[in-house]
């Protein structure tokens, strides 16, 4: 047995909370749907057979009132009041729910019958009978699934017995029992009814419940996914930001460790350089002027990757103000002129015209479009050519906004590399240094930006800035 179930109960612990709320939520307002429904229509049924059998009652005592005498009950010669219990037979058959009857005494002795081989006949043993005569007014359900004879011919409708205590109007005493067989077609229509009204209101009830509690489950679930993942996100910023506290310490004691000796070794060659200069043009000096400017520029080069490093880990705080987006897209075009040219690869640039102005630190976005342009220029081969769009877009689910579309057309990043881009010192190059998207991403974020990195249009990378309207 429990290696039966082993399958369903490792299915309902994979599943989602919405997934298992809905099937045990289903299973038990079902189950408690099902018993309701059983109560309700049990205790209806219950009202509307007690009522039935209280209205033939008081139909058949009329109609004895009517036709008969407390002496006919009584009388020795049965033949002389036979007629009048026929007559009464005839009387109640003009209703078309009760088809026969049969009269007992109080000894439970039959003294009429329109099948006469009942009269004169004991029925000590009838259970219902024995009830009627101590004053109850008995319905016998169980007849509903037999056939009873009526003068020697089967009835075909469907028939209760009613036993009905017949009492004499003076002194309330008990005359005899009518066994009446009522035809239990209406009744049986109207339990149906009443049966498949309990069930409808029970079954919509139940589904109003379920629907219910599963929307407010799955809302409480999304939720409980929203918090989870903004936890997930917190600790991985929490992560990053210890991981930035130690760089930012190791970063600040390189930078004061070799910081002095690189401007004193860049001064000595600048000063030696100038010294150079002065001289004739002989070729050991002219290699000397040129080993000198290769000195000051990879000390200048070491100078800016530790920058690098330090605005990488210390806070920047923004200093926004409004800027027109375009005007900066063609100053850091402009700017990196020189590389496209040593690259010969060309700029395209497509910018929508009466773009509004953005809310953004000048420094922090020019500092970003340098990088990813670079990087574009980067993975672009000879002759090709680098895309920047610009255009509003949607940001944050309904704020205005502008985006910054930088294509180029490489060979693209691989799907497993994409998500690490943005990591500190994750680089694919040879010579990188693993900091430049890292420190865009971070600019374009402190200026309630957002940065993606998807494929090209045809081949190569996008990389796609948004950031808000100006206010």
């Amino acid at each position: 047995m429990k290696a039966r179930y082993a399958w369903l109960k490792s299915l309902l612990a994979s599943a989602s909370l919405t997934s298992r709320f809905a099937v045990y939520s289903f299973l038990c307002i079902g189950l408690m749907t099902a018993v309701l429904w059983l109560i309700v229509s049990n205790y209806l049924v219950k009202q509307i057979l007690e009522r039935e059998w209280e209205m033939t009652a008081y139909l058949v005592r009329a109609d004895v009132r009517k036709f008969l005498e407390d002496y006919d009950f009584t009388a020795q010669d049965r033949k002389s009041v036979g007629p009048k219990f026929a007559a009464l037979l005839d009387h109640m058959r003009l209703s078309p729910a009760i088809l026969r009857f049969k009269v007992y005494n109080t000894k439970s002795v039959v003294i009429w019958s329109d099948d006469k081989r009942f009269v004169g006949k004991s029925f000590n043993d009838n259970p219902q009978l024995r009830r009627a005569l101590s004053g109850e007014v008995i319905a016998n359900l169980s007849s509903l699934n037999k056939q009873e004879g009526a003068a020697g011919k089967n009835l075909t409708a469907k028939t209760v017995e009613v036993y009905v205590p017949v009492y004499s109007d003076n002194d309330r005493q008990l005359l005899g029992v009518f066994e009446t067989y009522r035809r239990a077609d209406s009744i049986l229509q109207d339990i149906a009814e009443a049966r498949a009204i309990v069930l409808l209101a029970a079954v919509s009830g139940g589904l109003l419940v379920y629907i219910s509690l599963f929307f407010i489950v799955r809302q409480a679930a999304r939720k409980i996914d929203e918090q989870q993942a903004n936890i997930l996100k917190m600790q991985s910023e929490l992560i990053g930001s210890q991981r930035m506290a130690v760089m930012g310490e190791m970063a600040g004691a390189v930078a004061h460790g070799i910081g002095n000796p690189l401007s004193s070794i860049r001064a000595a060659a600048q000063v030696a350089l100038l010294q150079s200069n002065a001289r004739n043009g002989d070729e050991t000096n002219r290699k000397m002027t040129e080993n000198l400017e290769n000195i000051v520029r990879e000390v200048e080069r070491v100078q800016k990757r530790m920058q690098g490093l330090l605005n990488l880990a210390k806070p920047l705080e923004p200093h926004p103000v409004a800027v027109e987006i375009n005007t900066v897209v063609r100053d850091a075009v402009e700017t990196l002129r020189n590389r496209f040219s040593d690259a010969k690869v060309s700029p395209n640039m497509k910018l929508a015209p009466d773009l509004p102005s953005v809310t953004s630190d000048l420094s922090h976005l020019e500092q970003a479009l340098l990088v990813l342009i670079t990087n574009a220029v980067e993975a672009t081969s000879n002759g090709g050519v680098v895309n920047i769009r610009t255009g509003a877009a949607i940001h944050n689910g309904g704020e205005k906004a502008v985006y910054i579309a930088i294509e180029d057309d490489g060979a693209g990043i691989p799907p497993e590399n994409r998500k690490r881009v943005f990591e500190p010192f994750f680089t694919t190059k040879t010579h990188g240094t693993g900091i430049g998207l890292t420190l865009a991403k971070k600019f374009v974020e402190l200026n309630r930006g957002t940065i993606a990195i998807t494929n090209g249009a045809r081949i190569g990378t996008k990389v796609e800035i948004t950031l808000p309207f100006a206010p």
